[in-house]
């Protein structure tokens, strides 16, 4: 006697659960972190989100840590082919302002991924294709050694530092994306007393996340592009 077929829930259900594997899982884990981005990931979740047990996680990675760092890796490269794709520039610095720059856009992105970039090392080949790249384009300006390093540390620490800031604000304010207002306390207060704040008042109250980050990013640029031609 014939078996009955399994309805097509049944199906799918099967199949996801066949072809269960890590890459599958940080989709999900991102997919997750748009469509809820308020929310912390877990196991339970993602197995909702696949279609699984919770527990087929544990074959693939050993803990939520272990599926964060593997997220996090991929935000690594996911900027970096974003930053170096099509219409890339050639220079040493359009190419290292325009991965940056990439590289906090995905944060916003996925803003409860990014707050981590830290505090988390990825221990994984996205991260290190990044740090390669960054060398490389400190290495085309010029530096060498010591100072390339110094360079490499001071453009990786403040970048990461401001971007896991911004996702963080994104996360507590998610229509920010990034440009919510950076010295709102001088707006509301008085700063009579203060003739500097006074009379920038208007241009200070202009900065938001973002700007303040390019603003940043430039100053360290044009040290490392002096620094470099010499």
């Amino acid at each position: 006697m014939a078996q009955p077929r399994p309805d097509r829930g049944e199906e799918q259900l099967t199949d996801r659960r066949v072809r269960l594997d890590a890459e599958t899982i940080v989709d999900a884990v991102l997919q997750l972190a748009r469509d809820e981005p308020q929310s912390r990931f877990t196991f339970k979740r993602l197995g909702e989100a696949l279609g699984v047990d919770a527990t087929a996680m544990y074959r693939h990675f050993r803990n939520r840590d272990a599926i964060l760092r593997a997220a996090l890796d991929r935000l690594f490269s996911m900027a970096l082919s974003e930053g170096t794709s099509g219409d890339s520039p050639t220079g040493w610095r359009p190419r290292l302002e325009r991965y940056l720059t990439s590289l906090v856009d995905v944060f916003i992105k996925y803003p409860s991924i990014g707050c981590e970039a830290f505090a988390t090392d990825t221990f994984g080949q996205g991260e290190l294709r990044t740090i390669e790249f960054v060398l490389s384009c400190l290495s085309d300006a010029g530096l060498s050694d010591d100072r390339l390093v110094h360079y490499y540390a001071a453009l990786e620490s403040y970048t990461l530092g401001h971007g896991s800031g911004i996702a963080q604000e994104v996360l507590a304010k998610p229509n920010s994306n990034g440009h919510e207002p950076w010295l709102q306390a001088v707006a509301v207060a008085s700063v009579s007393g203060f003739p500097l704040i006074e009379e920038h008042r208007h241009r200070l109250l202009s900065l938001d996340s973002l700007n303040t980050f390019s603003a940043g990013l430039s100053a360290i640029l044009d040290s490392a592009e002096r620094e470099g031609t010499r």
